[in-house]
C-alpha cells in the first residue's frame, strides 16, 4: 500500500463544501435591499438587479460582491437614471399642461369673437402676471399658432367627432346660403342628430362651403361633395332636409328638394316654419296703409344718427314720465322686429307726439312724421298690430327652439289659423265646418262690419271717441279685415291643412306623452317610414298598446325625458321592451321643423367676419365655428373638456 493510499484510508472520504441557501431576510439589509433578490438558477444562488447576473454563495459572497468594482459602477449608473426619472416625468407633465393652456387661450379667442392678433399681447400679458409659473412661461401661442390650433386641433377634433357620428347614426341637414362682408357666398350646412348618451337632439355645425354657383344644381353638388369627401353614407343615414322656401331650395320642378328626393328616396322634406310664418305676417301687413309702417321706419331713421335729437327726446320722455328706452329698427329680414317696434312706439307714443310737435316747423321730415302720428287712426292700427302680430310671432319663437317641435306644427298652426278666422268668420259656420274646408275668402260667411273683432283697445277707443266719421271707421275695419283674410290665405297656402304632408305632421302628435292615452294606433304615422326603418306595423301596434297601459310610466313628463325613460326599459334578458317604438321615435325626433339655427350660424359668422376682419378665410371661419360647437353645451373656454386626441393633435403637423 502506498503512502498516499494509506493517508486516504486513515483520513476517510473527503467532505463536500457547505453551501448556504439564499435567505429572504438578507433583502432587509439597508446595503442590499435595492439590488439583492433570489436567483432562478437555484437555492444556493443570489441575483443582483444592478449587474443583471447570478452568483453562487451565502451572505459573505453577497458582501464581497457589493464591494466589487463592477457592482459599484453599475450601482452608480442606476442611481443616475433613477434621479433623472422624476425630471423626465415632470417635463412631460409640464408640456401637457402648456398645451392645455394654449388650447384654452385659443378657445377664449374663438368663443369671444376676438381677432387672432390679440393672442400676441394676451400671451405676453399672462406671462407678465405670473412670472413664477413654469407652465405659463412656456406658453407660445401667438396669432399664427392660435389660428392653427383652432383650425387643425380643436376644430379638426370637433369635425372628426361629428363625421364619425354621421357615419353610424341617422341625421337631417338644414341649409341656407348667404353672402358675407367681403362678398363671398357661402353655403352653410347644419346637421341635426341624436346624442344617444343624453337622449337629446342637437343642431351641430356641419360645413361652410364657398359656392360660385348658387343654383339648385350647384347647391346640390356642394352637399354631395361634403358627404362623399368624408365617406358619409348619406343614402342610408340622411333622413330629413329643411331650408327656406326659395325656389332654388323648394321649387316643384327643379330644386335642391327635387334633386335630393331623386338621390335619397323617402327623405323627409320641411320648409322652414319660421320663414313661412314671417312671410305670412309680412304679406298681411301690406294690406294696412303704408303710412303706418313708413312712420315706424321714419321715426327710427330720424333719431338714429343725431345725438342732439336723442338728447332732446330724453327730455320729453322725462316730461311725460315714459321709460327711457331707445327706439327700435324695423328690419325685413328680422322676423320679430315689426312687433317689437310697434310695442316700443306705443310705449313712447305720447313723448314722440310732443317731440315731433316741437320739431314740426323746423324740419320737413319731422313735419311728415308729426302728421302721421297725429292721425288718431295711426294709433288704432298700432293697437291692432300689437294684438294680431303675437299670434304669429309667438308661434315663430316656439319653432325657433332646438328641441323637437315636429309633433306640434299641425296643432299650433291650426290653432293660430282658427284664432284668426274667429275674428271675422261667423261662429256657426266656423264651428260646423272642418277647419281645412272653411271658405275663409267667401264674404257670405263674414261677420257684420260692427261685429268684426279688432282687439280690446281699438274697440274701446272707437266706442268712446265721437269725432270719427262712420266712413273712416268702416275704412279702418275693412283694412283690418283685409289683414285677417290675407294672413289666413298665406297660412293656408304655406300650411295646407288637408295636404298629405300636413296630415303626416298631424299624426306625429303621439310623440307628446300627454297624447299617448288618446292615440289608438301609430301605424298611420309610421307607414311613411315603414321601409326605411324595416318596421312590422302589427308588432309596432302591439308594442304601442302595451305602452299605453304601462302603469309605472309618468305620462306628464317632458317629451325627451319620457322617451328616454321608455328607451331605458329592459326585459329580464337585457333587451329593449319597446324596440320598434324606440326606433320610430328616435327617427322622428331627428326630423327638422325649421332652419332658424342656420340663421343663428350666419349671425355668428357676421360677429367674426367684420369690416375690420374682412380677410378672414373660409377655412379659418370653419375652424372657428367647429370650435364654438364645443362650447354650445354649457361649457366655456375655461372648462371645456380637453381630450387626449386634442393633445396628440397639438404638434408640428398642425402647421401642414
Amino acid at each position: 500500500m502506498s503512502s498516499s493510499e494509506e493517508d486516504r484510508f486513515l483520513k476517510g472520504p473527503k467532505k463536500k463544501p457547505y453551501l448556504p441557501k439564499y435567505r429572504k431576510d438578507w433583502e432587509r439589509d439597508q446595503n442590499f435591499k435595492n439590488w439583492l433578490t433570489n436567483s432562478k438558477k437555484g437555492l444556493h444562488y443570489f441575483h443582483c438587479n444592478f449587474c443583471f447576473d447570478d452568483y453562487l454563495g451565502g451572505l459573505s459572497a453577497v458582501r464581497k460582491h457589493s464591494l466589487s468594482t463592477k457592482h459599484k459602477q453599475n450601482a452608480a449608473s442606476v442611481s443616475t437614471r433613477i434621479d433623472k426619472l422624476p425630471q423626465v416625468l415632470n417635463l412631460k407633465d409640464n408640456q401637457s399642461k402648456t398645451k392645455e393652456a394654449e388650447l384654452r387661450i385659443s378657445m377664449f379667442i374663438t368663443e369671444h369673437n376676438i381677432p387672432f392678433r390679440t393672442a400676441d399681447h394676451l400671451v405676453a400679458l399672462i406671462k407678465s402676471i405670473s412670472p413664477e409659473s413654469e407652465v405659463v412661461q412656456n406658453i407660445k401661442c401667438n396669432r399664427t399658432k392660435s389660428t392653427m390650433i383652432v383650425n387643425n386641433v380643436i376644430g379638426k377634433y370637433a369635425f372628426e367627432n361629428l363625421v364619425s357620428r354621421m357615419k353610424t347614426n341617422y341625421f337631417s341637414i338644414l341649409i341656407d346660403e348667404s353672402t358675407d362682408k367681403s362678398s363671398v357666398k357661402h353655403l352653410a350646412i347644419i346637421v341635426r342628430l341624436m346624442a344617444k348618451d343624453q337622449f337629446s337632439v342637437k343642431d351641430e355645425f356641419g360645413a361652410l362651403q364657398q359656392i360660385c354657383n348658387a343654383t339648385a344644381q350647384g347647391v346640390f353638388e356642394a352637399i354631395l361633395n361634403f358627404f362623399n369627401n368624408n365617406n358619409i353614407p348619406y343614402k342610408k343615414n340622411l333622413i330629413g332636409f329643411a331650408s327656406d322656401g326659395a325656389n332654388v331650395m323648394f321649387g316643384s320642378k327643379h330644386s335642391v328638394k327635387t334633386l335630393l328626393e331623386q338621390e335619397v328616396p323617402g327623405i323627409f322634406m320641411m320648409k322652414c316654419v319660421c320663414h313661412s310664418l314671417a312671410l305670412c305676417a309680412s304679406y298681411a301687413a301690406e294690406k294696412l296703409p303704408n303710412t303706418v309702417e313708413d312712420m315706424v321706419r321714419d321715426i327710427y331713421t330720424y333719431m338714429k344718427y343725431s345725438f342732439k335729437r336723442q338728447s332732446e327726446y330724453k327730455e320729453f320722455q322725462v316730461f311725460v314720465d315714459t321709460k327711457p328706452h331707445k327706439l327700435l329698427q324695423m328690419c325685413q329680414t328680422r322676423w320679430l322686429s315689426l312687433h317689437s317696434c310697434v310695442k316700443r312706439i306705443l310705449e313712447q307714443y305720447d313723448a314722440l307726439k310732443l317731440y315731433f310737435q316741437s320739431e314740426n316747423l323746423i324740419d320737413n321730415k319731422a313735419a311728415h312724421i308729426f302728421k302721421s302720428i297725429s292721425n288718431p287712426f295711426t294709433k288704432l292700427y298700432l293697437y291692432f298690430l300689437d294684438f294680431v302680430l303675437p299670434i304669429l310671432t309667438n308661434l315663430n319663437i316656439a319653432f325657433q327652439a332646438e328641441n323637437p317641435q315636429i309633433h306640434n306644427i299641425y296643432s299650433k298652426v291650426a290653432t293660430a289659423y282658427k284664432t284668426l278666422l274667429e275674428c271675422y268668420v261667423k261662429p256657426n259656420y266656423l264651428n260646423s265646418t272642418d277647419l281645412p274646408q272653411v271658405q275663409y275668402r267667401n264674404p257670405a260667411y263674414y261677420l257684420a262690419t260692427e261685429d268684426i273683432y279688432l282687439e280690446g283697445k281699438c274697440t274701446a277707443v272707437l266706442s268712446v271717441e265721437n269725432n270719427f266719421s262712420k266712413t273712416d271707421i268702416t275704412q279702418f275695419v275693412e283694412k283690418c279685415l283685409c289683414f285677417y283674410i290675407e294672413c289666413c290665405h298665406q297660412l293656408y297656402k304655406r300650411f295646407p291643412l288637408n295636404s298629405k304632408h300636413m296630415n303626416t305632421l298631424k299624426l306625429m302628435s303621439f310623440l307628446d306623452p300627454k297624447n299617448i292615452k288618446n292615440t289608438r294606433t301609430i301605424a298611420p304615422a309610421a307607414v311613411q317610414f315603414e321601409h326605411k326603418l324595416n318596421l312590422d306595423l302589427n308588432n309596432l301596434d302591439v308594442e304601442w298598446r302595451q305602452l299605453k297601459n304601462q302603469y309605472d310610466l309618468d305620462f306628464t313628463l317632458d317629451l325627451l325625458k319620457f322617451w328616454k325613460t321608455v328607451s331605458e326599459l329592459k326585459t329580464n334578458d337585457g333587451n329593449e321592451v319597446y324596440p320598434l317604438i324606440n326606433k320610430l321615435v328616435t327617427y322622428m325626433l331627428i326630423l327638422p321643423h325649421s332652419s332658424a339655427c342656420v340663421e343663428r350660424l350666419f349671425s355668428s359668422i357676421n360677429l367674426n367676419k367684420t369690416k375690420l376682419r374682412n380677410q378672414l378665410s373660409t377655412e379659418t371661419l370653419t375652424g372657428i365655428l367647429y370650435s364654438k360647437s364645443l362650447t354650445n353645451s354649457g361649457n366655456s373656454c375655461y372648462n371645456f373638456d380637453i381630450t387626449k386626441e386634442m393633445i396628440l393633435k397639438h404638434n408640428n403637423d398642425m402647421y401642414v
